[in-house]
């Protein structure tokens, strides 16, 4: 067990695209393993997989959903901590508007990315990957590359 999880309790959040996307199953699989191996050697106290979509209208008719509210509380807190940090989440959350030509509708949109962990220590969020700090980026592999260290983990920059 790492030096950081004798005194934190580690957990992570995993959130995957629920649909198949070309180039991505495999990653998205290895990132599952890769959890698993690190929660079996302690070296994580535990994990959970979430599932969402390519895309969230950010208001419309699943507003009052469950669903919706899960995935825009943790966009936000996400967003808060990315603030509160000095990093960016804009290259893997976009928000964008939609104009359907057909119906005439315009309406906005929070694209998600297709994987994005989420790292809490004693409850806590202290990481969301991807990130940019700068011109650095963090992805979810960084964050795997540094949980299964025996270091601290540094989760910005």
């Amino acid at each position: 067990m790492n030096a950081q999880s004798e005194t934190h309790r580690c957990t992570v959040k995993l959130f995957l695209r629920a649909d198949p996307e070309l180039g991505c199953e495999r990653q998205k699989q290895a990132v599952i393993d890769q959890l698993e191996t690190l929660a079996a050697r302690g070296q994580i106290d535990d994990y959970e997989v979430n599932i969402w979509t390519k895309e969230i209208r950010l208001s419309g008719p699943l507003e009052g959903t469950r669903y919706y509210q899960t995935v825009i509380d943790h966009f936000t807190a996400f967003q808060e901590w990315a603030d509160e940090t000095g990093v960016m989440l804009n290259a893997a959350f976009k928000t964008q508007s939609v104009d359907c030509e057909i119906t005439g509708e315009t309406y906005r949109v929070l694209s998600l990315p297709c994987i994005c962990l989420a790292v809490y220590e004693d409850g806590e969020l202290c990481a969301v990957y991807p990130h940019a700090s700068g011109e650095m980026s963090q992805t979810a592999s960084s964050c795997l590359e540094q949980l299964a260290s025996a270091a601290r983990i540094n989760y910005v920059g």
